[in-house]
């Protein structure tokens, strides 16, 4: 990856056991939101060799290029640092993360705040976990698995064919689903509405998770 400041390659390093993306030549540093919050407990505070700016920056993430979004660490720190929602990743400048420890130290205001952030940094890990297993494919394919065997067992090859049918959309909702959700202009099915605007992933799969558990649940109704 290139450093979203000065366009040099960043070089991987370890720090205090993490994996970290340094630019050897402005010092800027790309890491995770959650190896972020182990650092900042775990800094130098006499280590930082240049002095952070005092204001925001404009810069694009190295991974995706989409625009950084900065932000006052702790609200008031006067230490504005640029993340990626998308990648779940922080792009630190040059003495940053010193200039944030030192603060986290020196205000217990900002301990509270930096303990909410790591709260945050937590609730956002489990919704990672819960957008892993709803865009899983091994379970939605184990699922349609079960499917295209009862079709077999109980109904033959047309059964199969009508079963593997079925599973087209549902799959396609889970195993793409930002892709699916960026479709527009199309309509599924004659005399149907147009889809007129793009729909958030996680909702596509969603969508996808109901429909192909929905014969389970009419079968259990009737059962």
């Amino acid at each position: 990856m290139e450093c979203p400041s000065c366009g040099k390659q960043l070089k991987l390093e370890s720090m205090d056991g993490l994996a970290v993306e340094r630019c050897e030549t402005c010092a800027g540093m790309w890491l995770s939101v959650a190896d972020f919050g182990h650092l900042i407990r775990k800094a130098d505070l006499n280590s930082g060799s240049a002095k952070p700016l005092s204001h925001a920056i404009q810069v694009n993430c190295p991974k995706c290029q989409r625009p950084l979004v900065p932000f006052n660490y702790a609200y008031d720190s006067g230490v504005f640092i640029n993340r990626c929602h998308e990648c779940d990743g922080v792009w630190l400048l040059a003495g940053q993360l010193e200039r944030i420890a030192s603060h986290r130290v020196g205000s217990p205001a900002a301990q509270r705040l930096g303990q909410a952030l790591g709260e945050e940094i937590r609730a956002e890990n489990r919704w990672r976990g819960a957008r892993m297993w709803l865009r899983s494919r091994v379970l939605s394919a184990s699922v349609a698995v079960v499917y295209l065997l009862t079709a077999v067992l109980t109904g033959g090859l047309q059964s199969l064919l009508q079963a593997a049918l079925f599973l087209v959309w549902p799959l396609a909702c889970i195993w793409f689903p930002d892709g699916m959700g960026n479709l527009v202009g199309v309509s599924f099915g004659y005399g149907r509405p147009v889809v007129t605007q793009q729909t958030p992933g996680d909702f596509v799969a969603v969508g996808g998770w109901i429909l192909l558990l929905s014969p389970m649940v009419v079968l259990a109704f009737f059962l």
